[in-house]
């Protein structure tokens, strides 16, 4: 569709080019030239979104013959998703799905990419690009991040640049391979000023330590009522600390470091019939 604002060439030219209209309309036939490429790629700019944009995926490309089939259109999509990432300076990550599948991932990251540029370096948008980066639910596998600053307390006074991350085990970060790809992308993506420690939880723990309960609000204005709301945050403030001071990850049994035998193997070895890391125990002989 041309555009209604598209003013031609010859349009431009002094009054002086009209006062012969032979002359004239061989000047406007050979600007009018330039004019048609002007036209299509203003034709293209006004596509742009449509073609390159989320949506692109909701319309068949203008290129892409009709007969090409589902894997070509699928191609098509995904190599044009994956260049409009690296508009962003991002790389589709390998573990992301292909197909149908992995379009679908990518409309989504393009869907929030400016809400997450916006909020690139804060604690709340490394959370967000997280949890989409690891393809996590946002209901159930959605990680907590705690700055310690805002914790400190007696027998616990950390670097104001210190925070833990806890993120609930699932299918997405469960084996060995995909914790260290956890790590390096905090490494890669955590707010500068930051240094964080990554502790692998079970799913229930937010549910489980009220320290991850909403926080207390402040209802009653009143000096009992600020006397409360003071005790109640110091009282989550003290689980907080005491639950910081003592997690540790969650490691499965097939990423345990099992030394000599353990039963639950099969077959059993019968060397030393000890599982190190399946219960979360520390060595021992007994």
């Amino acid at each position: 569709m041309r555009s209604p604002d598209f003013t031609a060439t010859s349009a431009l030219l002094p009054p002086v080019y009209q006062e012969q209209a032979a002359s004239f309309a061989q000047v406007d036939a050979y600007l009018g030239l330039a004019d048609e490429l002007a036209r299509a790629q203003v034709e293209a700019l006004e596509d742009l979104l449509a073609v390159t944009g989320p949506d692109a995926a909701l319309r068949w490309p203008t290129h892409l013959p009709l007969a090409a089939g589902a894997e070509a259109l699928v191609a098509n999509l995904t190599a044009t998703y994956d260049e409009v990432a690296r508009w962003l300076s991002f790389t589709v990550p390998s573990t992301w799905p292909v197909g149908a599948q992995g379009v679908a991932a990518r409309r989504a990251f393009l869907g929030k990419a400016t809400r997450l540029w916006r909020r690139r370096g804060t604690p709340r948008g490394f959370i967000d690009w997280f949890t989409l980066y690891h393809r996590l639910s946002v209901t159930t596998e959605r990680p907590v991040l705690v700055e310690h600053y805002k914790i400190a307390g007696p027998g616990f006074d950390p670097d104001p640049s210190t925070a833990t991350l806890f993120v609930p085990v699932s299918a997405a970060v469960a084996t060995y391979a995909q914790r260290i790809g956890i790590a390096q992308f905090v490494r890669w993506y955590a707010p500068a000023h930051l240094d964080i420690r990554v502790c692998f939880v079970r799913p229930d723990v937010f549910d489980t330590f009220a320290v991850f309960a909403d926080p207390a609000v402040l209802a009653d204005t009143s000096s009992a009522g600020l006397a409360t709301y003071e005790s109640d945050l110091k009282a989550q403030a003290k689980l907080l600390r005491e639950l910081l001071c003592s997690v540790v990850s969650v490691v499965s049994h097939a990423d345990g470091i099992h030394l000599y035998g353990c039963p639950a193997e099969r077959p059993p070895v019968a060397e030393r019939d000890i599982d190190h890391l399946g219960i979360g125990a520390l060595p021992t002989d007994d």
